[in-house]
């Protein structure tokens, strides 16, 4: 297991999941190895390249238990190569000669990228997985709270009433825009590759393209266009595309760290029976789960450099860049399943406090409904002019220490186009909500069209 805390049983559940984990395991890695070893042979004896005998040998004795991980792992420090001591290895599992065939036809490299493919296919479904349930959370919660008032945030300041719910769908469509983006990254991401060194498919001879056809079949995997050991961005894009799924999480990670303030006090993880905050503040509810959300946000941005230096291959076969792979799509996986898993979590176990929420709009002096004010009294007195009289009171406010709110109600400009009833019903809570719940209705429409979703139950 790569990385430190991904190894370690002490942390390794603080940054990815079990689940996840268990796709980058040696033991994983060798039920991968045999399965592309056994396609090999399939599609050479399918062409006749090889003894149909010696592909049926290969597919009874190349599995996982017929190997001992020990000496496997000795052969493979003997040979300064994995697979090189995998091939040799698996020589005393054959009678006949029929292991002569195994790994006939392929270069390493073909092994090795097409198991690193198989094995981020089965990430991907897992990370899906994992998107589709944590975007069923946050569906669920945009509509239930599509009509509570929260304000929105500009520059850190109040900026305008909004709706709780309207912030949650504004990340529900990103999240839609992202699993539809990663979703038309597979075709493109998922192939095999069985081509040699230098991508001429020299050592197959004829027929190549349809011992590769029957090869990436049997794997179910795509067919390439072209050879692409030099051509490295379909895993740089899939990652790129990770990554921006956990900015995602990552910016929802620190909105809700914000509302978690002590000054603020507008959310609240769930704590579990006997789960501690601190060790020395006994009764603390720290959010932090939403502070790994934001971690793990800036470990998975970080690895991103990696992957854009793997596109820069030299020649034919440049194991330098390769190296990286091995390391980024292991562990980007992982974290980015932890991240998820806590911002599943976070979501669904939570609470977002209403009351509360309702209590912080008293906190405004009504600057917030200035911008609603200016367009209100622009209809009879110009956008300009009505801008440069709120700024004027705002001045008039600070210089007296007066609130801005009561300058508003006792400015005589604003008295001749809008009466108190005018003034109360624009400097409103509920003044946005109108406009947030039908973009809200829009967006939950356009998710459901979409992705399909589960009970509140299920979620």
């Amino acid at each position: 297991m790569s990385g430190e805390v991904l190894g370690s049983m002490f942390n390794q559940n603080n940054y990815s999941t079990a689940r996840m984990r268990a796709v980058w395991t040696d033991e994983n890695r060798l039920k991968t190895v045999c399965q592309v070893e056994t396609a090999v042979a399939y599609a050479m004896a399918k062409n006749g390249k090889i003894p149909l005998s010696a592909y049926e040998e290969i597919k009874a004795k190349v599995v996982p238990e017929n190997y001992d991980l020990t000496q496997l792992r000795l052969a493979a420090a003997r040979a300064g190569h994995f697979l090189a001591g995998f091939v040799s290895e698996s020589q005393s599992l054959f009678d006949d000669g029929a292991g002569q065939f195994l790994h006939y036809g392929a270069a390493s490299e073909d092994v090795e990228d097409t198991c690193y493919v198989l094995q981020l296919k089965q990430a991907d479904r897992i990370i899906m997985d994992y998107l589709v349930k944590f975007g069923d959370v946050l569906y669920h919660l945009a509509d239930g709270y599509k009509k509570t008032p929260s304000v929105a945030i500009a520059h850190r300041t109040y900026a305008a009433p909004s709706t709780l719910g309207f912030k949650l769908a504004v990340q529900l469509n990103e999240l839609d825009y992202l699993m539809r983006r990663l979703d038309a990254l597979s075709s493109f991401t998922f192939a095999g590759s069985l081509t040699g060194v230098e991508g001429l498919s020299n050592m197959i001879g004829d027929h190549y393209d349809q011992v590769e056809t029957d090869f990436c079949d049997y794997l179910g995997l795509q067919v390439p266009e072209m050879y692409w050991h030099t051509q490295r961005e379909r895993f740089t894009e899939y990652c790129h595309v990770l990554t921006m799924i956990a900015q995602m999480l990552g910016k929802l990670g620190r909105n809700l760290l914000t509302m978690s303030q002590t000054q603020v006090g507008e959310f609240q993880e769930d704590y579990a029976p006997g789960r501690q905050g601190s060790t020395v503040i006994p009764t603390v509810r720290e959010p932090y789960m939403c502070e790994a959300i934001v971690n793990l946000a800036t470990v998975i941005r970080d690895e991103m450099p990696l992957m854009y230096d793997t596109m820069q291959v030299s020649g034919e076969k440049d194991t330098a860049v390769w190296r990286d792979i091995y390391v980024v799509l292991p562990e980007i996986t992982m974290y980015l399943s932890g991240q998820l898993n806590f911002a599943t979590t976070v979501l669904k176990e939570g609470r977002f406090n209403v009351n509360r929420m309702a209590e912080n709009f008293l906190l405004d002096d009504g600057t917030m409904y200035s911008g609603a004010l200016m367009m209100a009294l622009a209809k009879s007195m110009g956008r300009q002019d009505a801008h440069g009289l709120l700024v004027d009171l705002r001045v008039q406010a600070d210089d007296r220490q007066q609130s801005l709110r009561d300058c508003f109600y006792q400015d005589q400009t604003i008295a001749k186009y809008l009466s108190h009833d005018d003034l109360n019903r624009i400097m409103s809570p509920e003044a946005g909500v109108p406009h947030a719940v039908e973009k809200t209705d829009k967006i939950l429409k356009l998710y459901r069209k979409r992705h399909p979703l589960k009970t509140r139950s299920d979620s």
